[in-house]
């Protein structure tokens, strides 16, 4: 099963593609909110406990002198226990062998923000039982916002910041992380690479807008996790502030149906990509015929 999904012409002056680094599980409901069960279950079909698969779709982007990964999946440090409770499977290293790179290739990392299903591959145990950076030559991005939240999270949310995603950072690894300013509610990262910051899901969630004039893609993290999140009142109950969840879901896929940006689906497992369209007062995706790289057997769902 391939772990790639390359775009076919470049974002701005990246060569992109969305890798798939794993996949894991969590609860059907938490992640359609009010949405009724045999609404989402069509879309998206629950195991015996009610959970349902969900991707880590990373972006790897590379322009000949950076090679950047947008995410980072939930990493390898969980125990047994856990392991079970969210089925977790790690594949970031074969994953990113499958696109011609490894994690000493990757110069810088960009986080949407630090829950641990896109932080946690940033770090691994050490055989002496303490943390290292996976990612040993790469600078670190995050908002300065995100960054502080994470470190101070409320009871709403304490546990999807897990310290041991980005402990390393606070301390000899300090000179890696670069604190973005994200108050104006955009920020450039890097040529080509902008971020559009929302408040909806968690404090300071940056979403990555790589490419420039009709070639650009917005990389949706937690505002639409897949491609059944596109219908305006599909959002999950993880967010922390819901009705500017809304308002920030319009305002965006407004944008990308009228203007031509691609969506990438960071927890899809069976559509990494597609573009979207209006729908009368609300949107659809516009599916591509591309296969997934992370379709698990039986599973398929979409618009």
């Amino acid at each position: 099963m391939s772990h790639t999904h390359r775009f076919d012409a470049p974002l701005g002056r990246y060569e992109a593609t969305i890798i798939c680094t794993g996949t894991f599980a969590l609860d059907g409901g938490a992640m359609f909110g009010i949405i009724p069960k045999p609404l989402w279950e069509k879309k998206i079909p629950a195991d015996a406990d009610n959970r349902i698969p969900m991707a880590t779709n990373c972006l790897l982007l590379r322009d000949g002198l950076r090679t950047v990964l947008v995410d980072c999946g939930m990493g390898q440090k969980w125990a047994d226990k856990q392991k079970a409770q969210f089925k977790t499977v790690d594949v970031l290293d074969a994953a990113l062998a499958e696109a011609g790179v490894s994690v000493d290739d990757i110069t810088d990392v960009v986080l949407t923000h630090l829950h641990f299903d896109h932080a946690g591959g940033l770090t691994r145990k050490t055989e002496g039982g303490g943390l290292a950076m996976t990612f040993k030559n790469a600078r670190v991005h995050v908002g300065r916002r995100n960054w502080a939240w994470a470190h101070a999270p409320n009871d709403r949310d304490r546990g999807s910041y897990r310290a041991d995603s980005f402990s390393p950072l606070d301390d000899v690894e300090r000179d890696r992380l670069v604190l973005i300013d994200d108050r104006e509610g955009r920020a450039q990262i890097m040529d080509d690479l902008e971020a559009l910051v929302c408040e909806g899901h968690t404090t300071g969630q940056f979403l990555p807008l790589v490419g420039k004039a009709d070639r650009r893609a917005l990389y949706t993290a937690d505002m639409v996790p897949t491609a059944a999140h596109v219908r305006m009142p599909w959002i999950m109950g993880y967010d922390l502030r819901p009705i500017d969840m809304l308002d920030e879901k319009r305002r965006l896929l407004a944008m990308c149906a009228d203007e031509g940006v691609t969506v990438v689906y960071e927890h899809d497992v069976a559509v990494p990509r597609s573009g979207i369209a209006r729908d009368g007062d609300d949107f659809q995706p516009v599916l591509s015929s591309n296969p997934s790289p992370s379709t698990p057997a039986g599973a398929s769902h979409g618009g």
